[in-house]
């Protein structure tokens, strides 16, 4: 249905902030309810989700939330909010039932990305945290129903190697010979409320619950010169915002290229997406280049755009894999979820696709340890800083260990234990440590070595 027809007058009641609606307590109703109901009526849509908001439920937010995380403007903990709990989780329902809750606004942090440019991401309060748990768990049961199998970011029950595995298979068995890597610009900045409330509305169809996504939506940015109010964008790091924004892409991008770029092509044609990463393969070049010329056209009407300098075509496929092992042009490579994708030969022979973590990566993960050591080598006793150091070694290699991939996890192991040992001999003008003394060391506190791969083979 064309964007101009979806209800266009509702969609501007709720970006406006109306006044305030007073109730009484609405019944109680099991969440489980919404995905039984949207995998049985996937047609149906949703007139009543308020109701869900009862002091139980916010409680069970509550306790499922992380007491370690950076607070909100305001500074309240998980254990300041707990020790008047019952009043708070009172009050707070109180306020959702009339409808005069007010998210607070959003204290903004930036972080350094690859390319050197800063990521910002949205910090909100503790108690607006209870909201949103609450919210993307009704969200999740009305679209994870509905959502297609080639997503898989931010899903419960799918991660990164899910999706590697599955772009692995594309490349295996299906005629793959051409692909897009597809990078969306700003993706979390750029989302227009506008747009965002209208895709809800065809599913959704109670404007509490619609109103209650809008004001979270444009709840402000805390920055030093004041807050910010726009409508474009859900902070990254906001707890509603991942399943906010793969109800918008399943829309955008996803549905459209199953249903409408597919029937167009003269090949085989499939997307792989992890967030607002994607990946779209092909089997004919000219489906591909017709693809790039329509794909800004689509985006640009919903008001996103692409990433020029990380979105490019190329020929990726058995068939350049064989003209490059008979002496042809090097296949080139590309990054997609933190490794660097390349054709190789299995011990038989044959093409086989292969992958390694990128250097980016690499690089970014060392710089990382290095900072946290230099910073932290003082300031923890050595039992301490050696067992946060086997923490981080130990989450690298849960990720990074699959498949063709063990001469970088023994990278990162070799330039791991150089840093350390380097940082350990600066906490003092005596070293505390000889090269031999280090390595009796670990042989009595072996830190993590890259263990059994992850076989991204199997489906």
């Amino acid at each position: 249905m064309p964007m101009e027809r979806r209800r266009a007058h509702t969609v501007a009641r709720l970006m406006e902030t109306l006044p305030t609606r007073r109730g009484g307590i609405a019944a109680t109703t099991a969440v489980e309810r919404i995905s039984s109901r949207a995998c049985n009526h996937p047609e149906e849509p949703f007139t009543a989700l308020m109701h869900h908001f009862t002091v139980d439920n916010l409680r069970a937010c509550f306790e499922s939330l992380d007491a370690r995380k950076a607070t909100g403007v305001d500074g309240v903990t998980k254990q300041m909010y707990e020790q008047n709990l019952e009043g708070n989780l009172q009050q707070l329902h109180r306020k959702l039932c009339q409808m005069s809750y007010r998210p607070q606004s959003v204290r903004r942090v930036e972080i350094p990305k690859e390319d050197g440019t800063m990521r910002p991401l949205g910090i909100s309060c503790f108690e607006d945290k209870i909201v949103q748990e609450m919210t993307r768990g009704i969200l999740e049961g009305i679209y994870e129903p509905t959502f297609l199998d080639t997503s898989y970011g931010f899903r419960p029950g799918r991660s990164c190697h899910d999706a590697l595995r599955q772009l692995n298979q594309e490349f295996m068995r299906q005629p793959v010979n051409w692909i897009v890597d597809l990078d969306l610009a700003q993706f979390f900045d750029t989302m227009p409320h506008r747009e965002i409330l209208a895709i809800l509305s065809e599913r959704i169809q109670d404007r509490r619950f619609l109103r209650l996504i809008a004001r979270m939506l444009k709840a402000g940015v805390q920055t030093p010169g004041g807050v910010v109010y726009d409508d474009l964008g859900s902070p990254q790091g906001s707890i509603v915002s991942p399943v906010i924004a793969n109800v918008f892409l399943d829309y955008v991008l996803d549905r459209w290229i199953a249903s409408v770029v597919t029937q167009h092509c003269r090949g085989y044609c499939q997307s792989i997406r992890y967030a607002d990463d994607a990946v779209v393969v092909f089997e004919r070049e000219d489906d591909a280049r017709r693809f790039m010329r329509a794909l800004p056209k689509r985006l640009g009407k919903y008001g996103l755009r692409l990433n020029q300098k990380k979105t490019r075509l190329l020929a990726f496929g058995k068939q350049a894999a064989w003209r490059a092992i008979k002496g042809g042009p090097k296949v080139p490579t590309f990054d997609f979820l933190g490794f660097t994708h390349y054709w190789g030969r299995s011990r038989t022979g044959k093409a086989r696709v292969k992958r390694k973590t990128s250097k980016k990566r690499l690089r970014r993960a060392l710089v990382d340890l290095k900072i946290w050591l230099r910073q932290e080598r003082s300031a923890r006793k050595l039992p301490q800083l050696w067992q946060i150091m086997a923490s981080k070694m130990r989450g690298h290699f849960s990720y990074f260990g699959v498949s063709d991939n063990t001469i970088a996890l023994r990278r990162f192991e070799w330039q791991a234990h150089r840093l350390l040992f380097k940082w350990l001999n600066r906490r003092s003008q005596r070293r505390s440590f000889t090269w031999e003394g280090f390595l009796r060391y670990m042989e009595r506190f072996p830190l993590p070595r890259p263990g059994r791969l992850v076989s991204l083979y199997p489906v």
